[in-house]
């Protein structure tokens, strides 16, 4: 305060204002008119084509005031000068009178409004209504070039996303069939990427994600296009290849450039790519099939273990049609019941006669004939689907042993089933062995499951566990294929099991390998039964 008075301070508001004017009075009119209103103007007047040119370069103007018609210059230039920079300033025609049709005409040209200069009463209005326009303009481009972004790039490494990718793709693909270009689609599958990412959490891993992103923008050259197709997938389209060998020491280059450790944070992560490549000799004309068979390739790569190459053949997308085709009847087999059992019998040379039998799983398809159990076994194990297989084939076997034992009441048989190892880890399982001895008459159910030992030594700890509660409920267990796989007597003295079925191939190499012979011998000395069976 001073002498008792409030001060009373006024904020005075600032306005960037280029003139496109040549009459030095007229500009300054204008100017006079602007900070009678209580703005602190900023300005520079030009009046030729350079002039505004270098203005813009050197500053971001609020407003453009131009005269119309000037002997070196004019409106109608000064807009196409705008135009061609792609800038949006508030344009405000102020000039003498000009005519209503040379108005309306400048005001298509993208003009945003005229005024007189002989009348300046709305020059101020003008001005802000126009200035806070162009505002509302900015802010919605904004917003739609952060819509363009979300929907055309990867939001944790900013990289193009499959939707962009797949986009330069085919605009390359249109332009290679009037060159003849080579080119080449590669597309990368993080080895491991699932344990990196429950290891060392989904932070570090997506930090993982970035850092592979990074090096593989600085390893490409600016041409060539690359994009995240996928969770821990990325695309690149190699452009003007010289030849399929070219092709491939990229991607070695590539293999190596990756397989250098990545700091993150703290840690020092190593990994590897599966690569799948398909090259523009593959003829498609649309970008999703380009992309679709070089998924394929990698897929076929994942299947060969890890850092693997594979180039696409047409053949691989064949197979994998055939084989979701055959897992699509597999399970309507499934439903409608259309697989059955063999059963071969188990004679006892002691007693000479039938002990028991062994369920063997068969499946005649209607229209490709006997499908190998060795074929469809492990499309089931894949899909899920041995869960309702292998217990439908569990109760399709006691039902039919019960039958057999009112037969052969004076000796009791058994039925032996082969277990996945799916089977016998699924919590369900018990519940389903436990059904089948109250469906059917326990005291007529000698049940054996076979597992092979690949089963067992893969998931010991908890197979072992699983083992011991089907041992607690009297049934038997057996190892199938014993010779095939380990072939390791340290853990068969710590398994609950009964028989050990040696495989063929293994009894035939007894003479070659002496090894084979203890180990046969040394099951037969600890009790363990030992079976030789007649087929490998």
């Amino acid at each position: 305060m001073i002498n008792g008075e409030p001060i009373i301070l006024t904020m005075t508001k600032q306005l960037k204002v280029l003139f496109v004017e040549d009459n030095e009075d007229d500009s300054e009119l204008l100017n006079l008119e602007l900070e009678s209103r209580g703005y602190s103007i900023i300005y520079e007047r030009v009046d030729t084509i350079t002039a505004m040119e270098e203005a813009l370069e050197r500053q971001q103007w609020d407003v453009i005031l131009s005269d119309y018609s000037m002997p070196k210059f004019g409106a109608p230039a000064a807009l196409r000068l705008l135009q061609t920079k792609r800038l949006d300033i508030p344009f405000i025609v102020v000039s003498g009178s000009i005519g209503e049709e040379t108005a309306v005409a400048l005001m298509k040209a993208g003009a945003h409004d005229y005024l007189s200069k002989n009348n300046l009463v709305r020059l101020l209005p003008v001005v802000e209504r126009e200035i806070r326009e162009a505002k509302i303009r900015q802010e919605r481009k904004q917003a739609l070039d952060m819509l363009e972004h979300l929907a055309f790039y990867d939001k944790l490494t900013n990289l193009p996303n499959r939707t962009l990718f797949l986009h330069y793709v085919q605009d390359w693909i249109d332009y290679s069939q009037e060159q003849a270009n080579l080119f080449a689609i590669v597309f990368l599958d993080i080895d491991r990427y699932k344990h990196i990412k429950y290891g060392f959490g989904h932070a570090k891993s997506e930090q993982f994600l970035i850092e592979i992103a990074h090096r593989l923008e600085k390893y490409l050259q600016p041409k060539n296009h690359l994009a995240r197709v996928g969770e821990d997938e990325f695309g690149v389209l190699l452009r003007d290849m010289q030849s399929f060998n070219h092709i491939s020491n990229k991607v070695a280059e590539l293999h190596e450039f990756l397989e250098l450790p990545f700091q993150v944070e703290q840690s020092l992560i190593y990994s590897s790519v599966c690569v799948g490549i398909v090259d523009s000799t593959a003829g498609y004309t649309q970008a999703e099939d380009f992309l679709q068979a070089a998924d394929t390739a990698t897929h076929n790569a994942k299947k060969e273990g890890i850092g693997h190459t594979v180039f696409f053949d047409v053949q691989m997308q064949a197979n994998e049609l055939a084989r979701l085709q055959l897992e699509t009847d597999l399970q309507d087999a499934i439903r409608r019941q259309q697989l059955h059992l063999n059963y071969q019998p188990i004679v006892s040379l002691k007693a000479g006669k039938v002990v028991g039998f062994e369920a063997l799983l068969r499946w005649q398809h209607p229209t490709q004939g006997w499908i190998s159990p060795s074929k469809f076994i492990p499309l089931a194990e894949q899909t899920g689907l041995i869960i309702p297989l292998g217990e439908w084939a569990l109760t399709e076997a006691c039902r039919q042993l019960n039958s057999w034992q009112e037969q052969f009441d004076d000796t009791l048989l058994s039925v032996a089933v082969n277990l996945s190892g799916i089977q016998l880890i699924h919590p369900n399982f018990m519940d389903t062995i436990q059904r089948l001895y109250q469906t059917f008459d326990s005291q007529q159910i000698q049940l054996k499951l076979e597992i092979t030992e690949s089963v067992l030594m893969e998931r010991a700890e908890i197979a072992t566990a699983a083992l011991e509660k089907l041992k607690a409920n009297n049934i038997q267990i057996y190892i199938d294929d014993f010779g095939t796989g380990y072939s390791s007597l340290s853990y068969l003295h710590c398994l609950p099991i009964d028989a050990v079925k040696i495989d063929r191939s293994f009894i035939n190499r007894m003479t070659e390998d002496a090894k084979n012979f203890n180990i046969v011998k040394s099951n037969h000395d600890v009790g363990t039964h030992t079976w030789i069976k007649s087929c490998s």
